[in-house]
């Protein structure tokens, strides 16, 4: 009887076991929202991305980009071939332009005019084959001139920008945004806690996250946190709930070098995320592998040693 009746539990058990749906057969969700987001593109820098010929207009000339930034936009075409496809919606999070660079005096800035800085961004975003875009504010210091701001200006020289200012008014752009898809509330701003220790970066996310749960009341639900500036990418999930900061499209400057080098070096590229009708979200990388070693100066012309004969060969070389 005891043997029969384990047999019997063993079969109920079994009966109520169900395998989770392999990826092959997720198609039957149907066609996902797709949403791609990039951001600190820093373009009017010389460490940052560039299209092949930007244009100076106060010279009256092109920029010939370097080799890094020659990787940069290798790297910027195989993100949009590894798309394969439209993007429903495109988020710019902030700082798609590097700005007049006053703490360096517009060194290490191939252009400080900002007309040719979003000419040339432009350029960029339009190469990605996106339904509608949105745009968000990053740093006064890299998007305002006085009153002025450009991730603003920027909006209005795009293709079908969807505005957003938080809390009504005029413009297209605010400093943070949320959008609900099929369910899912998306929270995007551009600042977040910044660390050079790799072991410290998931903490302010995950902080950034928590705290934003406490107050949902007041500041609003979300299921997915979106942040950069920090030009790094760190992606944290829990059971329902994403969160991301996204990396970015410049190597460091002299001014990020006043530390020192050690824990500067960016992850270059963007991230995504498909949306499915029944609420089913995908977290998508598009993380480039962009060499970024610099020369290597080579000093003090080292001899060549001289052969030495052994002493066997000596004898042998000897006449008899």
């Amino acid at each position: 009887m005891m043997k029969e009746s384990k047999k019997n539990m063993k079969k109920q058990f079994k009966s109520k076991l169900v395998k989770a749906p392999s990826v092959e057969h997720w198609g039957v969700r149907g066609k996902p929202y797709r949403i791609l987001i990039v951001s600190d593109l820093h373009v009017g820098s010389s460490t940052a991305i560039c299209s092949e010929r930007p244009v100076i207009s106060d010279l009256g000339t092109t920029y010939n980009p370097n080799a890094l930034q020659k990787q940069f936009l290798r790297a910027w075409k195989d993100m949009i071939k590894d798309l394969k496809g439209p993007i429903d919606l495109l988020v710019i999070n902030g700082e798609c332009i590097d700005g007049a660079n006053v703490k360096q005096v517009g060194q290490q800035s191939w252009s400080t005019n900002l007309e040719d800085q979003m000419n040339d961004a432009k350029k960029l975003i339009e190469m990605i084959p996106y339904k509608e875009v949105m745009l968000l504010r990053g740093s006064n210091y890299h998007d305002q001139i006085d009153g002025t701001n450009f991730e603003e200006i920027m909006a209005s020289k795009l293709r079908n920008v969807v505005k957003y200012r938080a809390y009504g008014g005029q413009g297209s752009t605010d400093y943070f945004a949320f959008v609900e898809i099929h369910g899912k509330i998306f929270n995007f701003t551009h600042h977040i806690g910044y660390s050079k220790a790799e072991s410290n970066r998931t903490g302010a996310l995950a902080k950034e996250m928590k705290g934003m749960h406490f107050q949902h009341d007041t500041l609003g639900r979300a299921d997915v946190f979106i942040r950069s500036h920090a030009h790094y990418f760190v992606h944290v999930e829990f059971a329902n709930t994403h969160g991301c900061i996204t990396p970015a499209w410049k190597f460091p400057d002299a001014h990020l070098f006043r530390g020192g080098l050690s824990g500067t070096v960016p992850d270059i590229g963007a991230v995504g995320f498909d949306v499915y009708k029944d609420g089913t979200i995908e977290f998508v990388k598009y993380i480039s592998d962009v060499p970024m070693k610099a020369n290597v100066v080579h000093l003090g012309k080292r001899k060549k040693p001289k052969k030495k004969r052994s002493k066997k060969s000596k004898r042998r070389g000897k006449k008899s």
